[in-house]
């Protein structure tokens, strides 16, 4: 049973840095397709070869100066040191905020979404403990906070599981 969307997806998306889109005034992947050609791009070992990156070309006409493939773990450094223009990303990562990266809007449509549900098992569809105590998550958890706990949970000085739980309670209980 599909009890409904949490409020984010993690879906992919290209990213750049703030100040950077900022000065080109790039929000979207249409403002995006005019700089194209004098930006770089970097994807991880298999973005390039993804439906939904061939989707995103054909659907704005991309070709950049610069395609490169990398490891995820330096595709956000290299952006926020200017090495590299735009990086493919996931919406929810928290990297993005940590690196000061924006998430260009795909306002064409070409990524399909990935939002995060909750479903609930045929075994647990109709335990109606378990569907109130879940029932407070639906559509409470905007994209930017998940960026955050996922920020908390990743690196050094990760926060744990525990922490970052009641963070997110936290969080939730501000939005009600």
């Amino acid at each position: 049973t599909l009890l409904g969307s949490l409020g984010f997806e993690n879906a992919y998306a290209l990213a750049m840095l703030d100040r950077r889109a900022d000065a080109l005034a790039v929000h979207t992947l249409s403002d995006l397709s005019r700089h194209a050609p004098q930006l770089s791009i970097a994807g991880d070992y298999e973005f390039f070869g993804r439906p939904e990156w061939r989707s995103i070309e054909s659907t704005y006409h991309l070709a950049f100066h610069q395609q490169r493939q990398m490891q995820a773990e330096f595709m956000y450094q290299a952006a926020a040191a200017g090495e590299i223009d735009l990086i493919s990303a996931y919406t929810s990562d928290g990297r993005v905020a940590q690196f000061g990266l924006r998430t260009l809007v795909d306002d064409k449509g070409a990524i399909p979404p990935y939002d995060a549900i909750v479903l609930i098992s045929p075994k647990r569809a109709e335990d109606a403990a378990l569907i109130e105590a879940v029932r407070p998550l639906i559509n409470a958890i905007p994209v930017a906070t998940m960026r955050e706990a996922n920020r908390r949970a990743g690196g050094a000085g990760a926060e744990t599981p525990d922490a970052i739980a009641r963070w997110l309670g936290e969080q939730i209980a501000k939005r009600q």
